[in-house]
């Protein structure tokens, strides 16, 4: 076996075991148990499993599911974060504790972090930074953060990666890969929510989020979308001391969004800040199409009351012109209660289902509008609103696009923000002119003209097409080449009875078989014997019985008698 094999699997089984403790130790043996787990547990943990569970249950579930995350380190931190944007297969009150996980970590050395920038630019640190403050400002699971001055005299920070946290990520997602198999087996609740497709969702974002080089890409492109807007400030990327695993950015001097009382010592009115802050999100969605996508109160920043600066694009949202119209009409219809034009959005978007129960849906949509819109606008919590809306919808398998899973996400997050600066702020209100705007866009005769033309060149495309598919298909129909395939839908079961059934004769037959046989060599009186009785004869017989006995239980088991 590879030595580089032997070790990776070594180091996985355990990680493996230290994950399983971790989780018996806040309240889940049963889950343990459930996926046959408990043999990776110490014995001692084997006889508390139970005792521990019964303990830990004056905390609620999410409770302890974020805790036993924030345990675990890295990766199930960033995979808790990323299951907070999936409000369509993650409860309510699990999403709410998972938007708790915080992503901060003991600081690695300083020694470390200079042999990481120095291996990134194959030079010494001195080369490219006059300074550097050893004491990071900030130290989260896969970076950390140091003030430094460049050797031209610019304040900058620098992102510099973790060492080693790529190959701890890696083996994590591998382990994260097997439980997600193991749930799928033995649990089939969970089928429907593709445990192992959020996995490699998750996969795919955590790599991409490794990738400095990225974020640095997408901080230059919002600070080249908001270079004409006064009010929000974007860092500067250094791209000479920018690479995969640093990031070099100007530093930005400012107060965290949500420390009121020092906003208020400068003299700075909240309220507007708030207003602020909800009216710049609701542009980068609406106007850019690319939007914040990690909107808590680290990456926000208050300069004056009159500019926020926004910080770490890490995770970004992407939303092209038909999603923006058809999230502009999602909102408008809600606000409207205007249940036919939600429907007609969603044949739009071509995520409605062939069969859906019409009437419940609808019954279940006028129970939130009655739950939400039958308070004063300013108790209502959009973010929540957006949550049952989304669960509504996947009850019913419509499956709404990923980027708005995560807009919905950040609205939470916009919320939360919003609410600690100003109570009485509605974010509805706030989207409202973006949202109109975009609708009475697609109003006007020249969007009118212009999606008349695109229309025009697919039904053009169409007819062009035609004659040369119809041609095709009828050499196909005169060669006696055309197929056509059947899909049958729910004989699985029906094969599967089948199957069963001819297995019970099989046996059957086999057992009247043996007895017949038996009983021939006992009348024959063959040799050898024992108890005066042939030994084939009585062997065959026990064998029958044997197999008869199983056959009975099986078909009493079944129920089908």
């Amino acid at each position: 076996m590879n030595p580089l094999r032997f070790h990776t699997a070594y180091k996985s089984a355990g990680r493996l075991k230290e994950i399983a403790a971790v989780l018996v130790r806040h309240g889940f043996f049963p889950l343990m148990e459930r996926l046959h787990l408990t043999r990776l547990l110490s014995f001692s943990l084997k006889l508390a499993g139970r005792r521990i569970t019964k303990e830990r249950e004056e905390l609620t579930q999410p409770v302890r599911t974020r805790l036993a995350m924030e345990a675990l380190g890295p990766t199930f931190i960033k995979f808790g974060q990323i299951l907070s944007t999936r409000p369509d297969v993650v409860p309510h009150e699990y999403i709410i504790e998972f938007l708790k996980l915080q992503d901060s970590v003991a600081p690695f050395p300083f020694s470390e972090a200079r042999k990481v920038i120095e291996a990134e630019f194959a030079c010494p640190a001195s080369d490219i930074f006059s300074s550097i403050e050893e004491t990071p400002i900030a130290a989260a699971s896969i970076a950390q953060v140091h003030r430094a001055v460049t050797t031209g005299g610019e304040e900058v920070v620098i992102k510099v990666q973790r060492p080693g946290i790529e190959a701890t990520i890696d083996t994590d997602i591998a382990i994260l890969r097997y439980l997600a198999r193991l749930v799928f087996k033995h649990m089939p609740e969970s089928r429907l929510y593709d445990p192992e497709g959020m996995v490699e969702e998750f996969s795919r974002v955590i790599k991409k989020e490794m990738d400095f080089t990225l974020e640095a890409s997408y901080t230059e492109k919002f600070r080249e979308n908001f270079s004409s807007d006064s009010r929000v400030k974007v860092p500067k990327v250094y791209w000479e001391r920018t690479g995969r695993n640093v990031l070099t950015m100007e530093r930005v001097h400012g107060i965290k969004v949500d420390n009121t009382g020092r906003l208020r010592e400068e003299g700075i009115d909240t309220a507007a800040i708030a207003h602020l802050v909800a009216d710049i999100f609701f542009k980068q969605v609406f106007e850019f199409g690319l939007f914040h996508g990690d909107l808590h109160s680290g990456n926000v920043f208050v300069v004056s009351e009159a500019q926020i600066a926004l910080v770490d694009f890490g995770i970004v949202g992407r939303i092209d012109d038909a999603m923006k119209h058809d999230l502009a009409d999602i909102l408008i219809t809600f606000v409207q209660q205007d249940f036919e034009g939600m429907i007609k959005v969603y044949q739009r978007m071509g995520i409605l289902p062939e069969k859906i129960d019409r009437a419940a849906f609808e019954s279940e949509y006028h129970d939130i509008i009655i739950h939400y819109f039958g308070r004063p606008l300013k108790y209502v919590k959009i973010g929540e609103l957006l949550l049952d809306y989304i669960r509504l919808a996947a009850r019913h398998n419509i499956r709404l696009p990923r980027e708005l899973l995560l807009f919905d996400k950040c609205l939470i997050e916009l919320e939360g923000l919003a609410r600690v600066l100003y109570p009485e702020v509605n974010i509805l209100d706030e989207s409202e002119p973006y949202a109109r705007k975009l609708y009475v866009q697609r109003l006007k005769p020249g969007a009118l003209m212009g999606r008349a033309l695109s229309a025009a060149e697919d039904y053009k495309d169409l007819v062009m097409d035609f004659p040369s598919q119809a041609d095709r298909i009828m050499k196909k129909v005169l060669d006696d080449r055309l197929r056509i395939e059947f899909l049958h839908r729910g004989l699985e079961d029906f094969m599967g009875e089948m199957d069963r059934s001819s297995n019970r004769l099989t046996f059957a037959v086999i057992i009247a078989a043996l007895i017949i046989g038996s009983s021939m060599v006992i009348a024959a009186e063959a040799a050898p014997r024992i108890f005066g009785l042939p030994v084939l004869g009585l062997l065959g017989f026990i064998i029958a019985s044997v197999l008869g006995f199983w056959l009975v239980v099986q078909i009493l088991r079944s129920g089908k008698f």
